[in-house]
């Protein structure tokens, strides 16, 4: 590229620009004034190109040390992996809005694992390019050759073990083993990081199997209420909600330092961590307004742990906050559930004092959960195992309508 730069430099110089140059050889001459800036301009394009391949590289491996390393803060827009997620995960969700129901689900499932792959292969590329540009940029010679194809093919075979039989010269060997260093360091580190999202994983997962409701049906904030505290045992719904609460604070660090984690979907159809966050954060709501005394107990800590993971993943997440979502906190339903709570024999406020507290409560998260789980594709309930045999339509026909959402959106 450089050598056909300067003959195009040379070849623009016409004889009468310098005194007696009547051909080539003599248009080689230092007096034409010409030829010494094509020769400035392609040093001075080595050295940008230089400098730039060094930026990629550098971006390249910080990105990956802050995605797997560095668990906090915000990813900035610049940074690879937000706009490698932010445009894959959008291409899938309306890829799989737009299939058949297994299909999308489907494609759904499948695509947190592929896209660690495609992220790996995405830094790789990234210091595949910036070696190649360093290496034409200081203008080494490569097999004979400094043609920038045989750059990149060399760059991406050293990438992963030192290629030394078509590099001359102590400069081009020393950055070829540079070279192979930041490319084991980037797999390194990939790998090391699967234990730790697997484990993350499988402790979220495992505690879901343990949200259940024995009638079979949708498992609803109240229900939960009611399934744990059997004859109005404040104590024992107590209990309950302080072991939620520790599953809701492994949820809410996991998923900040490791957002890609939201992306991975449960095994069991009509589950999703997200509802299941939303339904015992409600349960918490509902009792801290409902019940007597809660606003200093477990529920409520319980509710602050639940709101500050939904706007906390949501952020992480890059959630959009367009849009206005359908929220089922309506005084019809309240009467519904204020009368399955009359039932349970807990000591409850008064029945306006609860609602106007309920609204206030729910009004910090409310909306961005529904947000999130419309950005998720996760169905709008949660049923536990005793609804997998009874209720599998009612499972399947919420996840269709989570995907048709993810179409319209």
């Amino acid at each position: 590229m450089r050598r056909a730069f300067e003959k195009s430099c040379l070849n623009a110089i016409p004889p009468s620009a310098v005194p007696g140059m009547r051909n080539r050889r003599e248009r080689l001459h230092p007096a034409g004034l010409l030829f010494k800036v094509c020769r400035v301009m392609t040093e001075l394009a080595r050295v940008v190109v230089t400098v730039g391949g060094v930026v990629l590289i550098v971006g390249v491996l910080s990105d990956a040390v802050a995605t797997l390393i560095v668990t906090q803060g915000s990813a900035s827009l610049w940074r690879p992996t937000r706009l490698f997620y932010a445009s894959t995960w959008r291409a899938t969700r309306a890829v799989a809005a737009r299939l058949p129901d297994r299909p999308g689900e489907y494609a759904l499932n499948v695509y947190p694992a592929l896209s660690l792959l495609g992220l790996l292969v995405l830094w790789l590329a990234g210091l595949m390019l910036g070696w190649s540009l360093v290496y034409w940029g200081l203008d080494q010679r490569l097999g004979g050759t400094r043609d920038f194809g045989t750059l990149v093919y060399y760059a991406g075979t050293s990438l992963v073990t030192p290629v030394f039989g078509s590099a001359h010269g102590g400069l081009v060997r020393m950055l070829t083993l540079l070279e192979t260093l930041t490319g084991l360091v980037t797999i390194a580190l990939m790998i090391s990081y699967l234990p730790a999202l697997y484990g993350a994983y499988s402790r979220r997962e495992a505690r879901l199997l343990t949200l259940d409701d024995p009638s079979g049906e949708r498992i609803t904030p109240v229900r939960v209420i009611a399934l744990n505290a059997p004859g109005g045992d404040v104590e024992m719904l107590y209990r309950s909600f302080a072991e939620w609460e520790m599953w809701t604070a492994d949820v809410l660090e996991s998923h900040v330092s490791y957002p890609m984690l939201a992306l991975f979907r449960s095994q069991h159809p009509g589950q999703s961590w997200v509802t299941a966050l939303g339904v015992i954060t409600d349960a918490a709501t509902l009792t801290s307004a409902c019940v007597e005394g809660a606003r200093n107990r477990e529920p409520y800590f319980l509710y602050r742990r639940g709101q500050r993971a939904v706007l906390e993943i949501s952020d992480r997440l890059h959630v959009p906050k367009t849009g206005a979502p359908v929220s089922w906190l309506i005084e019809a339903n309240f009467e519904i559930a204020w009368r399955l709570l009359v039932d349970t024999g807990l000591p409850l406020r008064e029945k306006a004092v609860a609602w106007a507290d309920l609204q206030s409560l729910r009004s910090a998260y409310g909306d961005d959960l529904e947000r999130l789980i419309e950005f998720l594709v996760a169905p709008h309930g949660f049923w536990g195992h005793s609804a997998q045999a009874t209720v599998a339509g009612e499972v399947a026909q919420a996840a269709s309508e989570a995907r048709k959402k993810a179409r319209a959106g």
